[in-house]
């Protein structure tokens, strides 16, 4: 590992200055090229386009005597003395006699190591640069350099370029330049653009213009050297934080993966088992609900027999004690399933606080939850149809209810029951009566046994009357008891359904807010907690529902004595048994809803129990994922086990690249000539200027001095 010390410092400079002051160097041999240093001016179009290259040569010191040089030249000029100069083929000769020397060479070649293109648009428009000149709107000007892979050499690679393009802001307004290095020099704005070696640039310039023209751009291209200094403790630092921070994120996802497996295992044994328990027991529930329809058929078939006649009389009782004796058994099956309906309700709680408990131990993040919110929506409809049923029993299963359904099928309760009192009452004093006459007769010497053999009739039809309000009686005490307990059980619902609500909400917001999933678990827990206390409300209600049963079995001997009753009297059976049947009509439409109310249970605890499989299903997702991300982090931890190592590597592998230093300089102009100081680029474009409206005159490079060159390459020359 290699770690550079002290803090990190960066400085470049750009080597520049190529003209300086003379230096001492002998002769070379004849074969071997004198050492020296070129300058490449290259002129290109507007539009980037490679026009002309020359070289000046430059060579400094004590060089009188010989010179040697290779290029291949389609002209050259000495710019310093008026020694001629040597042109043969590649190889030119100099006979020095001043002790610096300048000469210029064009080059036949015109390629070079950058591929520069230049374009300009207007209003969304391109035109060629020599249409564009004068004209005004919205300009874009694209610049695009790249490495021109005709040219082979390695200045692409080792040389840093720096352009500069001028505007003035008296036509142009609103210059964007991304990227640019900007400055105002006079009226003017300048733009700076650095390319490193080895990079091309994607150049974009944009500005509202007032009758375009402009200066050509100029492009330095010198070797880039760095002096880099790096102190990389605190990157390293950082970059330890990283790595500790993936092992904890490691062992979190292992950790996670550990709990949501523990809450798959409670949830699937525990919350399942109570699910299926409850519901079960609804559909035994629903069974015993469907006996006593039965029961209540065979009830009502019994009293039309008994309609048929006072003739067939014992055998309406019959048929009546029939009925009866199925009805008391599908109540007993009624009361033996509350049993386990309030073992499933209890089953249910446990697994809800089994849940509870899970989720007390539980954080968790993820992105798999959508299962539960529709699991969770299932469940609430399920609720739903349960409190619906629960308020059509509430608003149907009333004594109340049952007399008025009695009073439409023209059979007045009340009145019913009073007149039985007063016929009971008027029977008694009959037979008071008679029992004074019949002594008063026996006295008078009267034959009375006829009339004797009547009076237990009379007391039968007492009897009879007596069982009647009796079964009236049993009957207002069945459906008060139902009543009075239904709102409690209602209330346990509501109550249910309310903070399932809560329940249902809190897991909606925990899969919009996942990326907070910790926070959020607290108000899940919260909600699993309050449905947990709410839930033995219903609980209650059950419990007080089951024992409303216990006392309707209870109540329902009365029914049976008076049946038993009834098989012993015959007179006024008719008329009492066609109340009978159209109230035995009546309390089977309330056995009917009683079956539907029990049907709808049914249908919510089996909603209940898909959308509990949908939970189960949920977590098993989340479980899988869970794995997934522990598998992940596994991974990612593995894969970075190195990385700072790797890290100090590329950042050795990248300052070696761009510091610069081990590149050897090498001729542009000819292979041959191997003692190069330095090669410079100077690159400039044609400037677009306007002569008249709609005409162009592009800028025709001037010949410069040798001290105007030596100033232009510090960009200090300047026309007057």
């Amino acid at each position: 590992m290699n770690h550079f010390n002290l803090k990190r410092t960066t400085s470049v400079f750009l080597v520049s200055a190529l003209l300086v002051s003379a230096w001492p160097v002998s002769a070379s041999a004849m074969e071997a090229n004198t050492d020296k240093e070129e300058v490449v001016y290259v002129n290109l179009g507007n539009d980037g386009s490679v026009r002309e290259i020359n070289v000046v040569n430059i060579f400094g010191g004590n060089t009188e005597g010989i010179i040697v040089d290779y290029g291949k030249y389609l002209d050259v000029r000495n710019m310093t003395t008026t020694d001629e100069i040597d042109f043969s083929g590649d190889v030119i000769n100099i006979n020095l006699s001043a002790e610096k020397l300048y000469y210029e060479g064009k080059l036949e070649s015109t390629l070079m190591p950058w591929d520069i293109r230049m374009r300009y648009f207007l209003d969304g428009k391109e035109y060629p640069a020599e249409e564009i000149a004068g004209k005004s709107g919205e300009m874009k000007i694209t610049i695009c350099i790249t490495q021109n892979t005709k040219y082979q050499g390695d200045f692409y690679d080792n040389y840093a370029l720096q352009a500069s393009l001028s505007f003035d802001t008296d036509k142009y307004k609103n210059i964007v330049a991304p990227d640019a290095t900007v400055a105002n020099v006079g009226s003017n704005k300048q733009l700076t653009y650095t390319i490193l070696p080895g990079k091309g640039a994607d150049i974009e310039i944009t500005a509202e213009v007032s009758e375009f023209e402009m200066d050509g751009m100029s492009i330095n291209g010198i070797p880039l050297n760095l002096n880099v200094e790096v102190d990389d403790e605190e990157l390293m630092g950082q970059v330890t934080e990283l790595l500790d921070a993936i092992s904890k994120l490691d062992d979190g996802a292992a950790e996670l993966h550990d709990g949501v497996s523990d809450l798959q295992d409670g949830a699937q044994s525990d919350l399942k088992n109570g699910v299926n328990d409850l519901k079960d027991g609804a559909e035994q529930l629903h069974r015993g609900a469907a006996d006593l329809k039965d029961g209540g058929s065979v009830l009502q078939d019994g009293a039309a027999n008994l309609q048929n006649g006072v003739n067939a009389l014992g055998q309406g009782i019959h048929s009546l004690n029939s009925g009866i004796g199925q009805m008391q058994e599908a109540l007993n099956i009624l009361n033996q399933q509350s049993t386990e309906l309030v073992n499933g309700s209890e089953s249910f709680k446990a697994a809800l606080s089994k849940l509870q408990e899970a989720l007390g131990g539980v954080s968790l993040a993820t992105e798999n939850l959508s299962a539960l919110t529709d699991a969770s929506s299932a469940i609430k409809s399920g609720i739903n149809d349960l409190v619906n049923g629960i308020t059509s029993l509430q608003n149907n299963v009333n004594f109340d209810a049952y007399k008025d359904i009695m009073s439409q099928n023209g059979l007045d309760i009340d009145s019913l029951r009073q007149k039985n009192e007063s016929a009971i009452s008027g029977l008694e004093e009959l037979i008071s009566s008679l029992s004074t006459q019949i002594e008063g007769l026996k006295n008078a010497g009267v034959d009375t046994s006829e009339i004797e053999s009547h009076v237990p009739q009379l007391s039968d039809i007492i009897s009879l009357l007596g069982a009647n309000n009796a079964s009236i009686g049993g009957t207002e005490s069945y459906l008060t008891t139902v009543s009075s307990n239904l709102p409690s059980l209602r209330q346990g619902a509501t109550a249910l359904q309310e903070n399932y609500g809560t329940f249902d909400r809190k897991i909606g917001e925990l899969v919009n807010k996942i990326g907070g999933l910790a926070y959020q678990m607290s108000g899940l827990s919260s909600a699993i907690n309050t449905l947990v206390s709410e839930y033995g409300k219903l609980d209650q209600g059950i419990k007080g529902y089951t024992e409303a049963v216990a006392k309707i079995v209870a109540s329902y001997s009365q029914i049976t004595d008076g049946a038993a009753r009834l098989a012993t009297g015959s007179g006024a059976l008719k008329t009492g048994s066609e109340s009978l049947y159209s109230g035995i009509g009546n309390l089977l439409s309330g056995i009917v809803e009683i079956y539907d109310g029990t049907g709808t249970l049914k249908d919510g605890t089996g909603a209940l129990d898909d959308g509990v499989a949908e939970l189960l299903s949920g977590i098993a997702q989340l479980y899988d994922g869970a794995g997934e991300l522990k598998d992940g982090t596994s991974t990612m931890r593995e894969e970075t086990a190195g990385m700072d190592t790797e890290i100090t590597d590329k950042i050795d592998e990248l300052i070696k690249t761009v510091a610069g230093g081990d590149f050897e300089v090498t001729s542009f102009v000819s292979d041959k000539n191997t003692n190069i100081q330095s090669v410079q680029f100077v690159i400039k474009t044609d400037g677009i200027q306007m002569e008249g409206p709609g005409e162009v005159m592009e800028e025709t490079p001037k010949k410069l001095t040798v001290w105007q060159k030596f100033l232009n390459l510090f960009g200090l020359y300047r026309e007057n």
